[in-house]
C-alpha cells in the first residue's frame, strides 16, 4: 500500500512537471522578469528653518503580471559631501504590470549639515538658495527563483530655508511738547 502511494505521488509530480513545461513552451507561464527602477524627481513637501521634508520619487516598471512584496532598500544621503541620513531595509511593494511610483520620504535637519544655526543663517544671508545632495540607494528584490539588486546614485540640489530680514522701523513719538 505504501509503495502504491509513493508511485502515485511520483506519477503526479511527473505529470505536473510535464504540464508546467508545456505551458512554459507555449508562453502561458514565463520566468519572472527583472523590473527596472529609475530616479524621477525629488518633491519638496515642507521647508522650515528647523527641517525640510522631501520625497525622492522613483519610477518602477514591472513587466510581470504579479506584484512584488518586501522589496528592500538601503540608502545614504549626502549633503555638502557629508553623510546626513541613512536607512537600511526600508520596505516597498511593487504593483503588477506597468509603471508606478516608489516614494522614499526623508526629513533633513540642516543644523546637522551646517553644525550651527548661525552657520546656516550666514549661508542663506550670503545668497545660498540650495545645497547639493547625493543619494546612493540600492533596491533588493528576492523572488525565490530570481534574486537581484538595483543600485542607483542620484545627484541634485535641495532648497535651503528662506530667511527674511526686515529692519524694524524706529519708534517715533508723535507728541510734540512745547
Amino acid at each position: 500500500m505504501k509503495r502504491l502511494t509513493v508511485t502515485a505521488i511520483v506519477v503526479f509530480l511527473i505529470c505536473a512537471a510535464g504540464s508546467m513545461n508545456a505551458q512554459l513552451l507555449k508562453g502561458k507561464l514565463s520566468a519572472p522578469k527583472k523590473p527596472t527602477i529609475t530616479y524621477d524627481r525629488v518633491d519638496v513637501k515642507k521647508v522650515t528653518i528647523e527641517k525640510t521634508e522631501i520625497e525622492f520619487v522613483f519610477i518602477v516598471d514591472n513587466p510581470n503580471t504579479f506584484g512584488i512584496d518586501d522589496v528592500l532598500a538601503d540608502y545614504e544621503l549626502f549633503l555638502k559631501g557629508n553623510s546626513t541620513a541613512t536607512g537600511k531595509d526600508v520596505k516597498f511593494t511593487i504593483p503588477p504590470g506597468g509603471k508606478s511610483e516608489l516614494r522614499l520620504p526623508l526629513e533633513i535637519n540642516y543644523a546637522n549639515v551646517f553644525h550651527s544655526a548661525a552657520e546656516l543663517t550666514k549661508a542663506v544671508l550670503g545668497g545660498a538658495k540650495t545645497i547639493p545632495f547625493k543619494l546612493d540607494i540600492t533596491f533588493k528584490i528576492d523572488l525565490k527563483v530570481l534574486k537581484f539588486e538595483i543600485p542607483l546614485s542620484v545627484e541634485g540640489e535641495l532648497p535651503l530655508p528662506e530667511i527674511s530680514v526686515t529692519p524694524s522701523a524706529p519708534k517715533i513719538d508723535k507728541k510734540i511738547k512745547f
